[in-house]
């Protein structure tokens, strides 16, 4: 056999074959010396074909643990029972009970063990009144060590594969946060990029109306709504770039731009204004006590609100309320437009938006008609969130 044929040979059927060949040199030289000093003389060549059998079943001791054990055993005990009586004959099936142990037959392998060892010790017994009370300890104690080996490989060996089952579990668990942090990190982004644009762009949408409306009658506010347009667009812009730039680290060195905040409202009710809407604005307490995303999240419910009171509400007045209280921020946004129906407000994307917004902070939020007239969105903003 070449060099290549055994490389594609598996290393644990090269490492059994030595092994069994090892056995068989061993056993056979083994039974030779002790035979030489015994009377009754060495082995003739049946004693050593049978050593050499017994060890030859060793090749397969990993793929038929059982059964290997078994054939083992009953070649040892016919060399025995030829009277080929030296101790080399138990090495093959100590080996074959070893590795049914360690492969998981325990039952088998302690049951084997147990009796091949009762029939030896009955069988040489039987043979005369002699002295071997010796040789029974010293078989006995062969037999406990390959047993007590066994069983100590095996729980090792189950021990190490648990360890590398929760280390798989611990990795997939790590895997598992990691996507699920991505996936609110990817919905987040995806709110805040919709808070920004519908707000805006409604802005936009409304004052180039007005533009184009007025673009021949009244050139000077039709300008005034370009420029509208203008500062909004750069608003807009800033805001993308600093959301965006949560997404791609590319420019480093760039101005990173701070989330809106309780104190950037005002701006959000010149822009609605500027949408037509008459705004009171009215917030109190002190604005630098709120964490970042605690303000972040009350500027987008009014900005959401504002958003919403300019497309859809045909209101001319919106109050906006922002208190900073002790405990929590509340944000009220009500308008004098037509209000909404109940399945406009369970249809609106923009208010299920400012709910999970409001629900990840903590918070409570409601969004109905108002009394009389209009709508009205409220919500509570607790300054610190519950531990977990």
């Amino acid at each position: 056999m070449g060099r290549e044929s055994l490389r594609r040979m598996p290393r644990a059927f090269v490492v059994d074959c030595a092994l069994s060949f090892a056995v068989a040199v061993s056993t056979v030289l083994t039974s030779v010396i002790a035979g030489g000093r015994a009377e009754q003389g060495p082995p003739d060549w049946v004693g050593h074909l049978l050593l050499v059998v017994a060890a030859a079943f060793l090749v397969a001791r990993r793929r038929y643990p059982p059964l290997v054990m078994v054939l083992t055993m009953l070649v040892s005990l016919v060399y025995f029972g030829l009277g080929f009586g030296t101790g080399a004959f138990t090495i093959a099936p100590a080996l074959a009970v070893y590795t049914a142990i360690t492969a998981k037959h325990r039952i088998a392998g302690f049951a084997g063990a147990a009796v091949y060892l009762v029939i030896v010790l009955l069988a040489d017994s039987s043979r005369g009144p002699q002295d071997v009370s010796e040789g029974h300890v010293w078989l006995v104690i062969w037999i406990l060590v390959i047993v007590v080996a066994g069983e100590v490989s095996r729980s090792r060996a189950e021990h190490l594969r648990m360890i590398a089952e929760q280390a798989a579990r611990a990795e997939l668990t790590r895997e598992m946060e990691a996507q699920r942090r991505a996936d609110q990190e990817r919905l987040r982004i995806a709110r805040e990029l919709h808070d920004v644009l519908a707000h805006n762009i409604s802005v936009i949408s409304i004052q180039a109306g007005v533009a184009e409306h007025l673009l021949r009658r009244d050139p000077d506010k039709a300008h005034a709504a370009v420029t509208t347009i203008k500062r909004v667009t750069k608003d807009v812009l800033v805001e993308l770039r600093s959301i965006l730039d949560v997404l791609r680290r590319v420019d480093e060195a760039g101005e990173i731009f701070p989330p809106s905040g309780i104190e950037d409202i005002e701006r959000l009710a010149g822009m609605a204004a500027a949408g037509g809407i008459t705004v009171d604005l009215d917030v109190r307490g002190q604005a630098s006590r709120v964490p970042a995303d605690v303000g972040l999240a009350a500027y987008r419910v009014v900005q959401e609100s504002l958003t919403n009171v300019i497309r859809h509400s045909g209101a001319a007045h919106a109050s906006v309320v922002v208190h900073v209280n002790e405990a929590d921020v509340l944000v009220r946004v009500r308008d004098d437009g037509r209000g909404a129906s109940g399945d406009d407000v369970r249809a609106g994307n923009g208010i299920a938006g400012m709910t999970e917004r409001v629900r990840a902070m903590s918070g409570t939020i409601t969004a109905a008609p108002a009394d009389g007239r209009g709508f009205v969105v409220e919500a509570w903003l607790p300054l610190r969130r519950p531990e977990p």
